[in-house]
C-alpha cells in the first residue's frame, strides 16, 4: 500500500460531516415543550439510582454521609451536563455525543461513540428492568422467582437464575407505547413521573416526622462518617451514574419545539428537582432507621416496615416502580435516535432509518432494541448487566467535554446553518449575497467615518467568496491592529488564533510564533497535552498513593499539575467562537476541562472486566465499521464526489 493510500486512509477515518442536511430535516415529530423535556431528564435520573442503588452504597459504603455523596456526585454529573447542554441546544439534531463529535474530532471516534451508548442504554433497559422485576417479586413474596428456579432453573456463571420473562414483558410493553408516537409516551412519562415525585415528597415528609436524628446520625455505630471520607467519597464515584439520564434530553432535541430554548432550561430544572429528590430521600433513609440496618435490595420499603409503617411500604413500592418504569420508557427513547444518526451517516445500515409515517417515530430500530434488551433481560443476570453500565456513558461524557473546548477556539460554521422550522435561530431567513455586500460596505464605511483616529484605523475590507451559505470578507489592518480588533466583529477565521490584543501588547512578540499554525490547532494540541497530564497525575493518586510521600513522586505530579494548567492557560489566551446565539458553557476551556478529568477518574475506577467486555463491543464494532459503515459513510461519498469535480 502506497504511503498516498495509507495516508487518505487515516484523513477518512478523521473526516467530519456537515450539518447543513440534518438541520433541514423534518421527519421526526417536533412536538416535545419545556414540560415534556424536563419530565424526560426527571425519568431518566430518578429510577434504580434512587430506589435500589441508594441503600446498597448507604449500607456498605457512606452510612449517612450518603447526602454528601449525592451532593459531590451532583458536582460532577451538572460539569457533563452543561457540556450537553450547549451541544444540544446549538446542534439540535438526533443523536447527541455522537453527533456532536462526529463534528469536532471526525467518522471514526463518533461512531466508537454511538456504538457504545447505544450497547450500554440497551443494557441498562435490560437491567431496569429486571430491577422493575425483582420488586414485583418481592411484593409478591418471592413467589415469582421461587416458581420460575423450581421450573425453569439455569445454571451459569454469568446467566440468571431463571429466564426473566417477567422482566422481558416490561420491556415490549413500554416500545409498544413508543412506537405509538412520542407525545402519547411523553403524556405516559409526565403522568407516571407525577407519581414519582409526589412519592419522593412523600417519602421526605414522613422521613422528617419519623426521623431519630440523634440515634441514627450522631450517636449512630461509626457515627455520621461511619467509613471516613474515602467512604463517601467512593460512594459519589458509584453515584455519579443516578445522574447520567441528562443524556435523554439532548437526544431528543431534534423533536423538541424549541431547542435553543428549551433543552438548558430542562436540564437546570432536572437536574435541581433530582438533586433535591437523592438528598432528601436519601437522608430520609438513614433517618428512619440506622444505616447498617438498612436493605440493600428494597431499602424505603423495608425500612417503613421496621417502624411499622406496613401500609407505607406499598406506597413507596409504587413510587419505586412508577421511577424505573419511567426510567425504562426514557433510556429506550435515545437507542433509537442514536442507531437513526448512524445510518443516516450511512455508518450503520439503512433499514435503521425506517420512521412511520403517521406516528413519525423511527419504529424498526425501536423494535429492534426492545428484541436485543428482552432477550438480556431473560438470559443474563442482573449483576453481569450492571457491569457493563457506565463506561460507555463516561466516554461520551468525555468526548462532549473535549468538543466543547475544540469547537470553541476553531473554525467552523455550525452558526450558519439553522432549522427549517425557524424556531431555533432568530435569523433563520437566508440572504441573498448582494444584500450582504451592501451591509458589509455600509459598516466599513461608518466604521472609517466614526473613528477618532483615521491613521491608526485604516482598514480595506475585500469581498472574498462566499461558500456554503456563508459569506466571507478579509480584513487587513495596515496601522493599530489591537484598537482596529476591538471595533469590527470577529471572523470565523478567526477563531482559534492568539487575542489581538495580546499579539500587538508589548510581550506579543512571545507568541508571534503562533501565526504560523492553522487557527484552531494549538488550542487542540494544547488541550490533548493538558488531558495526558491530567490523565497521568489521576493515576498517580489512584494507584501509587502508597508512594505518595516520595520526592520522585511528588516531583512528578507537580510537573504534571503544572503542565496542565499551562496548557489550559495558553488556550486561554485564543479567541473564542463568539457567533453562538444560544446557551454557552462558562468558564471554557476550565470548566469542561475539569468534568473530563472527573470522568477519567470514574472510569480508571472501572474493573478490569468490565475494559475486556468493552473491548469485545469495540472490536465487534469496528468490524461492522470496516466491513460497511467505513465505505457507505456519506461524509466519505461527498468528499469523494468533491475531489473528482477539483
Amino acid at each position: 500500500m502506497s504511503k498516498k493510500k495509507v495516508s487518505t486512509f487515516f484523513n477518512n477515518l478523521l473526516r467530519k460531516k456537515s450539518i447543513s442536511e440534518d438541520m433541514q430535516r423534518q421527519d421526526l415529530l417536533r412536538c416535545f415543550g419545556l414540560v415534556d423535556l424536563t419530565f424526560l431528564a426527571i425519568s431518566g435520573m430518578i429510577g434504580s439510582g434512587l430506589y435500589v442503588l441508594a441503600g446498597t452504597v448507604a449500607r456498605n459504603i457512606t452510612g449517612p454521609s450518603i447526602v454528601i455523596s449525592y451532593l459531590l456526585a451532583a458536582v460532577a454529573a451538572v460539569l457533563s451536563a452543561i457540556c450537553y447542554a450547549e451541544f444540544a441546544a446549538r446542534i439540535p439534531v438526533a443523536g447527541s455525543a455522537y453527533q456532536f463529535t462526529y463534528l469536532s474530532v471526525g467518522e471514526f471516534w463518533a461512531f466508537l461513540i454511538g456504538w457504545n451508548v447505544a450497547l450500554e442504554h440497551t443494557i441498562y433497559v435490560a437491567a431496569i428492568a429486571k430491577t422493575c422485576s425483582g420488586y414485583l417479586d418481592g411484593l409478591a413474596g418471592d413467589a415469582i422467582s421461587n416458581y420460575m428456579n423450581q421450573t425453569l432453573h439455569m445454571d451459569g456463571k454469568f446467566v440468571a437464575n431463571y429466564p426473566d420473562f417477567l422482566a422481558a414483558g416490561f420491556i415490549l410493553f413500554f416500545a409498544f407505547i413508543l412506537v405509538l408516537g412520542v407525545k402519547l409516551s411523553s403524556k405516559v412519562n409526565i403522568v407516571i413521573a407525577t407519581i414519582n415525585v409526589v412519592i419522593i415528597i412523600f417519602i421526605i415528609a414522613t422521613g422528617i416526622y419519623l426521623a431519630k436524628w440523634d440515634a441514627n446520625w450522631i450517636d449512630v455505630k461509626g457515627g455520621f462518617f461511619p467509613h471516613g471520607w474515602s467512604g463517601t467519597i467512593s460512594g459519589a464515584t458509584i453515584l455519579v451514574y443516578s445522574y447520567v439520564g441528562y443524556e435523554v434530553v439532548a437526544s431528543a432535541t431534534e423533536e423538541a419545539i424549541n431547542a435553543g430554548r428549551d433543552i438548558p432550561l430542562a436540564l437546570l430544572i432536572a437536574i435541581t428537582v433530582v438533586v433535591i429528590s437523592f438528598v432528601g430521600a436519601s437522608g430520609a433513609l438513614t433517618l428512619i432507621v440506622p444505616w447498617y440496618e438498612i436493605s440493600p435490595t428494597t431499602p424505603y420499603p423495608s425500612a417503613y416496615e421496621a417502624r411499622g409503617w406496613i401500609w407505607a411500604k406499598y406506597v413507596v413500592s409504587i413510587g419505586a416502580m412508577a421511577a424505573m418504569v419511567t426510567c425504562l420508557l426514557s433510556i429506550m427513547f435515545v437507542i433509537p435516535r442514536y442507531l437513526l444518526a448512524m445510518a443516516r451517516d450511512g455508518l450503520l445500515w439503512n433499514f435503521f432509518t425506517i420512521i412511520h409515517s403517521k406516528t413519525q417515530v423511527p419504529y424498526v430500530s425501536t423494535i429492534i432494541v426492545a428484541l436485543v434488551s428482552s432477550l438480556m433481560a431473560v438470559i443474563f443476570s442482573l449483576t453481569t448487566l450492571v457491569e457493563f453500565i457506565a463506561v460507555g456513558q463516561l466516554l461520551a461524557c468525555t468526548f462532549v467535554a473535549a468538543c466543547v473546548i475544540k469547537l470553541r477556539y476553531a473554525p467552523n460554521k455550525i452558526s450558519s446553518y439553522h432549522r427549517s422550522d425557524n424556531c431555533v435561530m432568530e435569523d433563520s431567513e437566508e440572504m441573498e449575497v448582494t444584500e450582504l455586500k451592501d451591509i458589509v460596505k455600509q459598516s466599513a464605511e461608518k466604521k472609517r467615518e466614526g473613528a477618532q483616529n483615521e491613521e491608526t484605523l485604516l482598514r480595506t475590507t475585500e469581498l472574498d467568496s462566499r461558500e456554503d451559505g456563508e459569506l466571507k470578507y478579509r480584513s487587513y489592518d495596515t496601522m493599530g491592529c489591537n484598537d482596529a480588533a476591538e471595533n469590527r466583529a470577529l471572523l470565523p477565521s478567526e477563531y482559534g488564533t492568539i487575542k489581538k490584543s495580546i499579539l500587538y501588547s508589548r510581550l506579543g512578540f512571545l507568541v508571534q510564533w503562533t501565526a504560523a499554525s492553522k487557527p484552531g490547532d494549538l488550542p487542540f494540541y494544547s488541550l490533548m497535552v493538558a488531558v495526558s497530564c491530567s490523565t497521568s497525575a489521576t493515576i498517580m493518586l489512584l494507584f501509587g498513593i502508597a508512594h505518595v510521600s516520595e520526592w520522585w513522586f511528588i516531583t512528578i505530579f507537580v510537573i504534571l499539575v503544572v503542565t496542565c494548567l499551562l496548557c489550559l492557560g495558553f488556550i486561554s489566551l485564543f479567541i473564542q467562537d463568539d457567533s453562538i446565539k444560544t446557551y454557552q458553557v462558562p468558564l471554557v476551556p476550565f470548566l469542561p476541562f475539569i468534568s473530563i478529568v472527573i470522568n477519567i477518574a470514574l472510569m480508571l475506577k472501572l474493573r478490569a472486566l468490565t475494559w475486556i467486555r468493552l473491548g469485545i463491543w469495540i472490536a465487534v464494532g469496528l468490524v461492522i465499521y470496516f466491513s460497511y459503515g467505513y465505505s457507505h459513510s456519506k461524509a466519505g461519498k461527498k468528499s469523494k464526489e468533491e475531489n473528482e469535480e477539483k
